[in-house]
């Protein structure tokens, strides 16, 4: 065998081995890819497990807020009309601070009966009148307010529905 066979042989062993190396090399990014879309699949399904895990401790922690908030209004009464009246039912006093509506814009349509912030004793009544005027009424009202042995800071809400 001359040189010239041997160069033709060894470039056709050499083009095999490098053929072979390329479909190795190919198998081996196929398999890869595979496992990386698995591993962002696993992790797209943990991400929505984790997701789904804080809100229910959002959930369950609103849950404990709202049964450690103290209670301290009762249910509104109408007295006919527009009037009506909720009850101090906490067995202390209170300081009322501000009553907010909702929807915002029907702010104007809330009439305290006197002056706010003001003092309400254990079982005494807040009076207010609730109007109505080209379709817009209150639907839900907001006290603002404290525990008049406590400090001003440590305020309270408690929402309330007209019915």
């Amino acid at each position: 065998m001359d040189v010239a066979e041997w160069s033709g042989m060894a470039g056709g062993v050499a083009g095999l081995v490098g053929g072979g190396v390329a479909i190795w090399q190919g198998i081996s990014a196929r398999a890869a890819r595979r496992d990386a879309e698995a591993a962002s699949a696993e992790a797209a399904v943990l991400a929505a497990e984790a997701n789904a895990a804080l809100h229910r401790i959002a959930a369950a922690q609103e849950s404990i807020a709202t049964v450690s908030r103290p209670s301290a209004w009762g249910v509104p009464k109408s007295l006919g009309g527009d009037v009506w009246v909720i009850r101090n039912t906490s067995g202390r006093p209170i300081d009322l601070a501000t009553v907010e509506v909702s929807p915002e814009r029907a702010q104007a349509l809330l009439e305290i009966d006197g002056e706010l912030p003001r003092q309400f004793p254990s079982g005494d009544l807040l009076e207010f009148a609730a109007r109505a005027r080209n379709g817009l009424s209150i639907r839900t009202f907001t006290l603002v307010w404290h525990f008049a042995d406590e400090p001003e800071s440590e305020t309270h809400s408690s929402v309330r529905t007209l019915h």
